[in-house]
């Protein structure tokens, strides 16, 4: 995402919220903030805590929040419906509306993982009819979707000098949602 903005000619900064600067949220005219699901308890204890502080900033600015998680793609279940509960949660516990939500597959990558959380990734991909050979990674990003997202966010968020990307985990992509009855990200 941020190569994507940089290219369209964005100044864009990074911010892990494990390891939140002093940061001046004044100075942003925009934000995509995202997280992994972390099972069960939902998003990162990160993102919540960035989000409660920050959440009259990134009401005022057009913003978005993606979620990355396996769940969207479930053969057996409607993860999409499951993925969107949880970021209904968060939005719930922290007040923020983002002007867009993005639902992120990302990566299963086996080989970075113990014998234990490889074999309980590997029971819990089996039973959504995911992929399930722990000798190998899988990668399910939809990188030109991601470009498109950001671009999408840049051309109708209007990014301007500075752009801000706030995550904890990787990023990938699956499916974009606005927000009911906002309409387009004001300009």
């Amino acid at each position: 995402m941020a190569e994507t903005l940089r290219a369209l000619g964005h100044n864009v900064e990074l911010y892990d919220a494990d390891r939140p600067p002093d940061l001046d949220v004044s100075r942003f005219e925009a934000a995509i903030v995202g997280s992994p699901i972390h099972a069960p308890r939902g998003f990162a204890r990160s993102i919540v805590r960035f989000v409660r502080e920050h959440r009259d900033w990134l009401d005022r600015i057009p913003s978005a929040f993606f979620s990355v998680g396996l769940a969207v793609l479930s053969k057996t279940s409607d993860g999409r419906a499951q993925t969107l509960a949880i970021v209904d949660d968060l939005m719930k516990e922290t007040g923020w509306r983002p002007h867009r939500v993005e639902l992120i597959a990302g990566a299963l990558p086996y080989s970075k993982y113990n014998f234990l959380v490889r074999f309980v990734l590997r029971r819990i991909s089996a039973a959504e009819g995911g992929d399930t050979d722990t000798s190998r990674d899988y990668e399910y990003t939809d990188w030109a979707a991601v470009d498109r997202f950001a671009a999408e966010m840049a051309g109708a968020g209007k990014v301007g000098e500075a752009g801000a990307e706030t995550r904890a985990g990787g990023q990938a992509r699956e499916a974009s949602i606005w927000r009911p009855g906002a309409g387009p990200i004001p300009g």
